[in-house]
This record gives structure tokens, sequence and C-alpha cells, in this order.
């Protein structure tokens, strides 16, 4: 990530700035980390012959995604259920319960507000 100048960040995907994401137990790339929005990209952290990544998470911010690569399911307690591919975002709002369903190959792009 290279900051252009205090509002303006742009950045290539580099294998070795993934983090370790605490939360979900995947791998997080962060664009931009402040006090009113998060954004980056997500990723399950897989171990060979694992076929799918499961994962539930209390919000604790709106999260909206768009889905870059994979497939899966995105189960909302007490709503919908969405099938989950490349090109379909995603709105929530703070404080539902998710339980994520996805492939090993799964790459999203997230930001929370």
């Amino acid at each position: 990530m290279t900051p252009l100048n205090d509002s303006i960040v742009s950045s290539h995907i580099d294998e070795a700035e993934w983090e370790d994401d605490e939360e979900t137990g995947g791998l997080a790339y962060f664009l931009r980390t402040d006090d009113a929005v998060q954004a980056g990209l997500w990723k399950p952290k897989t171990v060979p012959g694992q076929s799918e990544y499961v994962v539930s998470v209390d919000l604790v911010w709106h999260e909206t995604i768009l889905i870059l690569d994979g497939s899966g399911q995105l189960e909302v307690e007490g709503g919908p259920t969405f099938e989950l591919r490349p090109g379909i975002m995603v709105s929530l709002p703070k404080g539902v319960r998710t339980r994520w369903v996805v492939s090993g190959d799964f790459k999203e792009f997230w930001v929370y507000s």
C-alpha cells in the first residue's frame, strides 16, 4: 500500500502483505483503515485438500462486499441466504449474525462503514 497524500492510497496486491484475520481465521489485505471506513480484500486460509471454509461472524460495522472469485453461501440469521459468485454484491447492516460457507478459491472486496 502506498499513501500518495493524506487521503489518497494506491495499492498493488502483494501476497506477502496479506495478514491473519483473527475474527474469521482467514487472510485480509487492507487498503484503507480509519475511524470512518475500512476497505480491503478477504480470502480463506485454506489447507491442502480443503474444499470449503466455514466462518460465523457478528457484524460490528455495516459491511458491503463484492465477490471477485470462487463461490459460496452467505446465511443471514433471521434473513435470506445469498448464493455467492463473482460479480455478486451484498450490503449488510451492523449487528446481523452471519454464517459463510465458501470455496477455497473465494476472494472478496469488502468495505466496513
